[in-house]
């Protein structure tokens, strides 16, 4: 599973070291390469088996034509991502979708990982309330 936050730079070419903890997770539970995808203001990062999985689960149900829209949004805006000595490279065009410059925050979610743009993920770690968040977080067990 993915836990954990890291901080990691994007070299001139896009490409990104993923942190030793995401890569060890990634060798030894799945086979490569990494499915990138558009999510809500980051990059998610799949398996690829989660990622075809998700995908089945979706296609499975009756169709529909927004759900034939939905399910070419999910491929179009999705790119293999080959681990090459350590490192992924992000196609520009997802870069640009993300906001994401020289630096990024990586966050394991257990099934996935998001690629965040250092800013992005500063707003939205300001945007914390801490009491809020301990209530959930003991209404939850956690």
């Amino acid at each position: 599973m993915f836990i954990g936050r890291y901080e990691a730079s994007v070299d001139p070419k896009g490409r990104v070291h993923l942190p030793a903890k995401i890569r060890d997770v990634l060798m030894k539970n799945f086979s490569p390469p990494l499915i990138l995808t558009i999510s809500d203001r980051c990059l998610s990062g799949y398996p690829a088996e989660q990622w075809l999985k998700k995908y089945e689960e979706i296609e499975a149900s009756e169709y529909t034509p927004s759900k034939g829209d939905l399910l070419r949004a999910i491929t179009e805006n999705a790119a293999e991502c080959p681990l090459k000595n350590g490192r992924i490279l992000i196609p520009a065009w997802l870069r640009e979708y993300a906001e994401i410059g020289r630096d990024v925050v990586i966050v394991g979610r257990i099934k996935k990982i998001e690629i965040w743009s250092v800013e992005r993920h500063r707003r939205i770690e300001a945007a914390y309330d801490p009491e809020k968040l301990s209530k959930r977080l003991r209404e939850l067990g956690f």
